[in-house]
């Protein structure tokens, strides 16, 4: 068992990326081990809002999936591979092509009922709202 909280966090990673791995094996996918695709996320915020915004150049809109669970974002896509002419010689291939599963802890104090998405020249943007009460720790009343 972890002692540490950054320790609980990876430990809490991991066993989503178990689950996008067993729903991909369920949807007869490729498992998201085997991916080729890692996008680039930048994660900010003000005091007003929490944004995460993720590089998915290239990516058709339906093919990407965006939800919360519990206090997690999970953004889910594929990138379908192009088909390649066999009479040209490839000097270089870099773009990558595949499933990713990108999970993304939402702090407390964030209004995770206020999520938006928007895909825009191939960047996909969510943001969230603050908690307008600052308190996040309520006092319950014993009955």
């Amino acid at each position: 068992m972890p002692k540490e909280p950054l320790d609980w966090l990876t430990l809490f990673r991991q066993q989503i990326n178990e689950i996008c791995n067993y729903l991909a094996v369920l949807e007869k996918k490729e498992p998201s081990a085997e991916q080729a695709c890692t996008p680039q996320v930048d994660i900010s915020e003000t005091a007003e809002s929490f944004i995460v915004e993720i590089d998915l150049p290239g990516f058709q809109r339906e093919d990407i999936s965006v939800s919360i669970c519990c206090n997690t974002l999970v953004i889910e896509g594929i990138k379908r591979e192009e088909p390649r002419s066999e009479n040209v010689n490839y000097i270089c291939l870099e773009r990558c092509f595949g499933r990713f599963c990108k999970t993304i802890e939402i702090p407390p104090g964030v209004d995770i009922t206020t999520a938006a998405a928007r895909y825009e020249r191939g960047v996909l943007e969510v943001s969230f709202r603050r908690l307008t009460d600052k308190a996040i720790i309520r006092e319950i009343p014993i009955e």
